[in-house]
């Protein structure tokens, strides 16, 4: 098996890698991966595993402001986690997110995403946000549940964060968690 991985920002990926990572992930997620996902996986840190020389499996994490109670924590987001169809269910998944939660628990107080396959992260150490969730807006904070599935976590070793009590998030267009 011949696995190369890539660690990039999306500034490194360039013009090309980024036209290559987009087609990769319209393939993976069909008419759902429009314009405002592609914005939310921007602006980050790019995990790109290649499979015999195919971008077989990509994640990235971007910075996000997340707040508990009147705390705010250093967080990144977990956006367009994916493999491409024909290679799934052989790891590959697996290496991308072993790779993005050790940036987190090495260097951030929380790493959250929203996933609809939760039980494949799960077995990776994530958990559910047991908590309310909530959004913050120029005018007032409101309750905001994922769209689909659960919001998951994963905190360094030495976290005071709560995943039983309340966590806040910025407003985005698209889905908020």
């Amino acid at each position: 098996m011949s696995i190369t991985i890539e660690t990039r920002t999306t500034e490194e990926l360039g013009k090309g890698g980024r036209a290559e990572l987009r087609t990769m992930l319209e393939g993976c997620f069909g008419e759902r991966y429009g314009d405002t996902a592609w914005q939310h996986c921007l602006g980050g840190i790019h995990y790109l595993l290649r499979y015999r020389g195919e971008l077989a499996a990509h994640g990235s994490l971007v910075p996000r402001w997340f707040k508990q109670g009147n705390v705010a924590l250093r967080g990144m987001y977990g956006e367009s986690m994916a493999t491409v169809p024909h290679l799934r269910h052989r790891g590959l998944g697996s290496i991308v997110v072993a790779m993005a939660t050790a940036e987190i628990r090495l260097h951030h107080e929380i790493g959250v995403f929203a996933a609809s396959k939760y039980e494949f992260y799960e077995r990776q150490g994530w958990q559910k946000w047991r908590g309310p969730t909530f959004v913050r807006t120029d005018e007032e904070t409101l309750p905001a549940a994922p769209a689909r599935g659960a919001v998951m976590f994963r905190l360094p070793v030495d976290s005071s964060v709560n995943p039983d009590a309340d966590l806040t998030t910025d407003w985005r267009d698209g889905d908020i968690w």
